[in-house]
């Protein structure tokens, strides 16, 4: 996640964060959107939406947040669940709970979406990606998207 992105939703996060589902309850995916968001490699996208879920509960003091990155699948389900007939908890759900080694009667969890929209058809599949509608042409970014593989500068390794 490029460092602009990580910090405007940290601090989007700090300003919208209260009490979270417990992870007994249903999970509830969020969203914030950003205007004309700037890739590292300079292309613009003119809404970003980035969907996440939190866990836990903020402190007063806001020096109890962990940042999880997402597993295989650039997705932010984590943990829990989105309604009880879910046949699958969150990828982390085993790590991430009440008593867990991530304690969310401690620690304040945050799980982001990454930009690539895989399982598009999902509904809680929000985050702009390349199957999101480019707003230019109505239709999907593809390969177009400016976070897609044909969209990114490669730096040759000199190490």
């Amino acid at each position: 996640m490029p460092r602009q992105m990580l910090a405007a939703a940290l601090a989007g996060w700090a300003a919208l964060a209260g009490p979270a589902a417990a992870l007994d309850e249903i999970v509830q995916k969020q969203q914030f959107t950003l205007t004309d968001f700037a890739t590292e490699g300079g292309a613009v996208i003119p809404q970003m939406t980035l969907g996440y879920e939190t866990y836990g509960t903020l402190n007063a003091a806001r020096d109890n947040a962990i940042l999880i990155t997402h597993f295989f699948s650039g997705n932010s389900h984590a943990a829990g669940k989105y309604a009880k007939s879910d046949a699958e908890p969150g990828y982390w759900d085993a790590i991430i709970g009440p008593g867990k080694p991530i304690d969310t009667d401690k620690y304040f969890v945050v799980s982001a979406d990454t930009p690539v929209n895989l399982g598009a058809e999902n509904p809680q599949v929000i985050t702009t990606g390349p199957a999101t509608a480019n707003p230019a042409t109505g239709k999907p970014w593809g390969m177009d998207s400016p976070s897609s593989p044909s969209a990114i500068s490669w730096k040759p390794s000199t190490g």
